[in-house]
């Protein structure tokens, strides 16, 4: 592996790690600060949100400037918000430090638009798994940090949280700054870029002579909508209905990580040489869809094994659909733009970010299992696209 994709890749974890890291923690905080179960949702929202607003502007930056800048400017941003995420007193400090974070972290599109700079066409679908491969890892990591350190913060507090998630920034930063080359010798000068997060998604939504990419950039906002309702009430049900604890929630996160790593980093590669981004996409959406319905169904006494089943199989689902629709968007970008067509894709699929929470949490008031079972109906969605789209 060369030094450029172990750098990349140091950079995701870290940058996953970083933000699972308040998976289990959120929720109990919330509770602790006496805020309604809706406020999960709506702090969720506004993180989204302004990935929503930095996406496709990160994605169009370092088109025109290079990768490496805009990942070192977006990892010093999280930094400082993981700083004021530990000294929040209050509620507005708190939605703050997650919208600063929102805005750091919507450099994703930019490690994916490096991924595809360095890939050749015949590895692009494996290496975008082991980008999610390292997705999982910290997904592995950053849940029972989190927890562990919420414990040492106390009632009321995420000190510990947010300066062990600063740390991380910190050691992140560092290593890009001195390890992290450029990859991007396609620059393109004419590129635009501003805060408006509308006209890029509307762009490539429209976009003549490709109408490939709005499917794809359809289908990953469905895809992002599901997971992000069962991410954010999956902390609630677990707390409301099988008692667990942050560190247990935290535990369970882990089980999803190290799934999704070995799934990815394992299979995806091999799978890709025999079966096309088309019939990836098809058995992903099947996996997550029973996988999300199923996450409510046990009754407490059989919680373990079912819950670790239901998770393996929406990890599998995951593991298939995520690089099999980067790689194809990457495909079809036109050179030189292919962080402006990323940076879109992630835009769009904030907005799901934005949206999905709120709804999830708002009916879970309702109903424990109807976020789940909504989230799974929402994956069967993307086989009728998939259906009507051109073969890879």
């Amino acid at each position: 592996m060369s030094r450029q994709k172990t750098v990349l890749l140091f950079t995701v974890f870290i940058d996953m790690v970083c933000f699972s890291m308040f998976f289990p923690v959120m929720p109990y905080l919330v509770k602790e600060m006496k805020l309604p179960d809706y406020s999960v949702g709506a702090i969720v929202t506004v993180f989204a949100m302004m990935n929503f607003v930095c996406s496709a502007f990160w994605g169009s930056m370092s088109d025109r400037k290079g990768r490496k800048p805009v990942m070192l400017v977006s990892i010093g941003i999280t930094f400082l918000a993981n700083m004021a995420l530990a000294f929040s007193l209050n509620t507005p400090i708190l939605f703050f430090a997650r919208a600063l974070a929102g805005i750091g972290s919507a450099n994703i599109s930019v490690a994916q638009a490096y991924m595809s700079d360095i890939s050749t066409p015949e590895d692009r679908t494996k290496n975008m798994g082991i980008i999610g491969a390292m997705f999982g890892l910290g997904f592995i990591a950053g849940p029972p940090i989190g927890g562990w350190l919420k414990y040492l913060s106390g009632e009321g507090s995420a000190l510990w949280v947010g300066l062990g998630a600063a740390l991380l920034n910190l050691v992140n930063l560092v290593s890009a700054y001195f390890f992290l080359t450029e990859s991007n010798q396609n620059r393109n000068k004419d590129s635009r870029y501003s805060l408006d997060p509308i006209s890029p998604v509307i762009k490539w939504l429209g976009k003549a002579g490709k109408p490939v990419i709005n499917q794809l950039m359809l289908l990953f906002f469905l895809y992002v909508a599901a997971f992000s309702m069962m991410q954010i009430t999956s902390g609630l049900l677990w707390k409301e209905k099988y008692h667990l604890t942050e560190q247990e929630a935290g535990y369970v996160f882990t089980f999803i990580g190290i799934t999704s790593a070995l799934f990815q980093g394992a299979l995806v590669g091999r799978l890709s040489k025999k079966y096309n981004s088309r019939q990836l996409i098809i058995a992903g959406a099947l996996l997550m869809a029973a996988g999300l319905a199923s996450i409510p169904l046990p009754p407490p006494h059989a919680f373990l094994p079912w819950e670790l089943v239901a998770c393996a199989v929406l990890s599998l689902g995951n593991a298939l659909i995520t690089p099999a629709v980067n790689s194809w968007i990457s495909r079809e970008a036109p050179i030189g733009q292919v962080g402006q067509v990323m940076g879109a894709n992630q835009s769009f699929s904030s907005l799901a970010r934005v949206v999905a929470p709120l709804i999830g949490t708002g009916i879970f008031t309702f109903s424990f299992s109807l976020p789940f079972f909504l989230s799974g109906l929402i994956m069967i969605v993307p086989l009728f696209i998939i259906i009507l789209m051109r073969k890879s």
